[in-house]
């Protein structure tokens, strides 16, 4: 279906941005998967990489603040772009989430309303 909705532009790029630049960061300079597509009311950006993926007692919390799964000595950054992530597409009426398991990458989806959220 058509990916059309009525979203924050600037927000959305941010997003966007984030979720690339943690591919980026930990995919191990490996292919990055992106797609987008809409069903059932809502689109979904999909953002996979082939890297070092992320342990399950993680999932839920590397979308808190200051977070990280591998040491800041080893990557640079605060460990804030996901916390970012997650709070600009809950105030869109929308979820992130991620399914990853170590060694063999990770994906995150980012589900929106097609919708304006009332």
């Amino acid at each position: 279906g058509e990916a059309v909705g009525c979203w924050d532009r600037f927000r959305l790029a941010q997003v966007v941005h984030n979720l690339l630049a943690n591919a980026i960061k930990f995919g191990l300079g490996k292919p990055i998967e992106v797609s987008l597509r809409a069903a059932d009311g809502r689109t979904r950006l999909v953002v996979t990489d082939h890297g070092m993926g992320i342990p399950a007692d993680m999932h839920g919390r590397i979308f808190d603040p200051f977070e990280r799964v591998i040491s800041v000595r080893n990557y640079g950054g605060l460990g804030l772009g996901l916390y970012i992530a997650r709070t600009i597409v809950a105030a869109m009426g929308g979820s992130i989430t991620v399914a990853s398991e170590p060694g063999l990458g990770a994906t995150f989806t980012v589900a929106l309303p097609l919708e304006r959220p009332t």
